[in-house]
C-alpha cells in the first residue's frame, strides 16, 4: 500500500475521487487480515448482538485509515451510519449495504461524498466480499440516494459482467442470466394471424444453447425475456 505522501503529489489538488481511490488501496489489501485476526470475536459477537456485528467490524478495519482521513484536514462529522444508508439489493447471503458520508475539507467547505459498498450475510456472520468505496459529487441525501441506486453508478463498471469468485468454494449449483431485448419484435405479422411460429425460433434459438426462459417482462414499450443455465 502506497503512504499518503507517495500516493499524491505535492501541492496536488485532492478530489473526492482521488479520495475513495487512496482509501480502496488500503480496505484491498486490510479487509480479509482484520476479519481472519478477529474472526473468533466476531462470531462469538454476532451470537450476541447479530446483525450490529457488521458494525463493530467496520469500526475496525476502516478507523485507521478515517483517522489518517482527518489528520490530513478532511471532515467527516457523521461517519459511516445506518441512517445514512440504503439496502436494497442481493441475496441473504450476499447482501449489499451503502452507506455513505459528507467529506468537508478543512475550511469546512463539502468536497463531495464517499459512499461505502458493504457485503454481508444475514444468514451467519460472514463477509464475502471486500468492501469497496465509491465517490459522489453529491452531497445532498435525496440526490446521493437517487445516484447510489442507479446501478451504473453503484457498480462504476467493477462488477459489470463479473461474478466475484467464492472465497469458499461451497459445492452449489450455479447459473448465469442473460436476456433478450427484442422478444416482441417476433410477435408482430404483417398477416391477420399471429404466426406463433417466429416466437418458437426465438426462443428455440435460446434453448438449443441450454438457456431456460424464467421471465417476461414489459419495458418501455417492448418484451424483455429473462433466462438462466446452469453455469
Amino acid at each position: 500500500m502506497k503512504t499518503w505522501d507517495e500516493f499524491f503529489l505535492k501541492n496536488q489538488e485532492i478530489t473526492i475521487h482521488h479520495l475513495a481511490k487512496y482509501i480502496n488501496q488500503y480496505v484491498q489489501q486490510q479487509w480479509d487480515i482484520i476479519l481472519k485476526k478477529h474472526h473468533d470475536e466476531l462470531i462469538e459477537t454476532f451470537k450476541k448482538i447479530g446483525e450490529p456485528t457488521y458494525g463493530v467490524y467496520l469500526k475496525k478495519l476502516l478507523q485507521p485509515i478515517m483517522k489518517q482521513l482527518m489528520d490530513e484536514g478532511y471532515l467527516l462529522k457523521t461517519g459511516f451510519i445506518m441512517p445514512n444508508s440504503i439496502e436494497h439489493w442481493g441475496p441473504p447471503e450476499e447482501r449489499e449495504r451503502c452507506m455513505w458520508c459528507v467529506v468537508k475539507n478543512e475550511d469546512e467547505m463539502p468536497l463531495g461524498t464517499l459512499v461505502l459498498r458493504m457485503f454481508h450475510s444475514h444468514t451467519a456472520f460472514d463477509v464475502p466480499r471486500a468492501p469497496d468505496f465509491l465517490a459522489l459529487e453529491q452531497i445532498e441525501k435525496e440526490a446521493i440516494i437517487e445516484a447510489i441506486s442507479k446501478a451504473s453508478i453503484r457498480l462504476n463498471r467493477k462488477d459489470h459482467g463479473f461474478v466475484p469468485q467464492d472465497r469458499k468454494n461451497k459445492e452449489i449449483q450455479r447459473w448465469e442470466y442473460s436476456a433478450e431485448t427484442g422478444l416482441s419484435d417476433y410477435l408482430t405479422s404483417n398477416q391477420d394471424a399471429l404466426e406463433v411460429s417466429y416466437l418458437d425460433y426465438a426462443l428455440s434459438q435460446w434453448g438449443k444453447q441450454g438457456w431456460e426462459l424464467t421471465s417476461v417482462v414489459p419495458y418501455e414499450g417492448r418484451l424483455v425475456a429473462f433466462f438462466k443455465r446452469p453455469l
